[in-house]
C-alpha cells in the first residue's frame, strides 16, 4: 500500500463531502462508528455522528482513529447512472458525478504521485461494506468480547 500524507487524504476526503464515513477507534477496542463527512481543514475531518458535528484530527506522527469512505465498488453502477453520466455536457463532469454518488474512483494527487490511478479503497481509505454490515460486524465483535 502506498503511503500518503494526511494533505494527500484531505485531497481526497475533500472530493467525497457529504458521503458516510466509518470511524474506527484505534483507543477503543477498534470500535466503529458511522457518520457523515460534512467538511475538513487543513488537519482534521468535519464528521456528522447522531446529528453532532465533530472533528476527527489527522496526522502523519500517530493515529487516533482510522476514517474510512464507505463508498461503492464501481462494479455497481447501474444503466440510469451511467446513463445519466454520459448525458452530462462535459465529460469532466462524470467522474465527480459518480463520486457524488458514491463510487469509488481513482485518485489523482499530483503528477508523478505514487498513488495516482488507484481507487481509494487501495489506500486504504473507503470501505465497501454496508451499514447494515458494520452493524453485524460490530455485534459480533461484542459477542467474542463479553464471552
Amino acid at each position: 500500500m502506498d503511503k500518503i500524507t494526511t494533505a494527500e487524504q484531505l485531497i481526497i476526503f475533500s472530493r467525497y463531502i457529504g458521503q458516510q464515513v466509518v470511524i474506527k477507534s484505534l483507543l477503543n477496542d477498534g470500535e466503529e462508528t458511522i457518520g457523515t463527512l460534512k467538511g475538513i481543514r487543513q488537519n482534521a475531518l468535519l464528521i456528522d455522528i447522531d446529528e453532532v458535528n465533530r472533528w476527527i484530527p489527522l496526522n502523519d506522527n500517530f493515529k487516533i482513529c482510522e476514517v474510512r469512505l464507505l463508498l461503492k465498488p464501481l462494479k455497481k453502477l447501474t444503466t440510469p447512472i451511467i446513463n445519466t453520466a454520459n448525458s452530462l455536457p462535459v465529460q469532466a463532469f462524470m467522474t465527480p458525478y459518480y463520486q457524488q454518488m458514491g463510487f469509488d474512483m481513482p485518485v489523482f494527487i499530483a503528477p508523478g504521485h505514487s498513488a495516482n490511478c488507484k481507487y481509494v479503497q487501495e489506500l486504504d481509505l473507503a470501505d465497501y461494506r454496508t451499514i447494515a454490515e458494520i452493524i453485524e460486524d460490530n455485534q459480533k465483535v461484542l459477542i467474542v468480547h463479553s464471552m
